[in-house]
């Protein structure tokens, strides 16, 4: 569910923090609306006491702490995927960038992969002699 809020405390660098933050969760997609209509997009790296801390994939040049609108999207970070996406050329957020034009979808796929379980590796047996 998107929520919407203009309460951005602070900014510093390319972290935001947005005040009076209701439910967000580490790792939820933000779009950043600046008064002048541009988009700016993040991520959540802390949630908690009502306040979020936002890391944003872009400049925060340009944003203002009275006039700027913060969408918390409610969900991670995806990228559509499908056999278009092979040989072509992407920016750090998934967009094209090679002038070829948007990739259309088959599926979207979660870009977080699940983490290791250390306990499922095979104990190390044999001795590496490194010098």
């Amino acid at each position: 569910m998107i929520k919407e809020y203009q309460t951005v405390a602070a900014i510093e660098g390319p972290l935001m923090i947005v005040q009076d933050v209701a439910e967000a969760t580490y790792g939820e997609l933000v779009e950043v609306e600046l008064a002048g209509g541009l988009m700016r997009r993040g991520q959540v790296l802390d949630a908690s006491e009502g306040r979020a801390v936002v890391q944003l994939f872009e400049s925060s040049q340009g944003i203002s702490t009275t006039r700027a609108t913060v969408r918390f999207l409610g969900r991670g970070m995806t990228l559509p995927v499908s056999k278009d996406l092979l040989g072509r050329i992407f920016n750090g957020v998934g967009d094209p960038i090679d002038g070829a034009g948007a990739v259309v979808p088959e599926a979207s796929a979660d870009i977080n992969g699940a983490p290791i379980n250390p306990t499922s590796r095979d104990y190390p047996s044999e001795f590496i002699q490194t010098g």
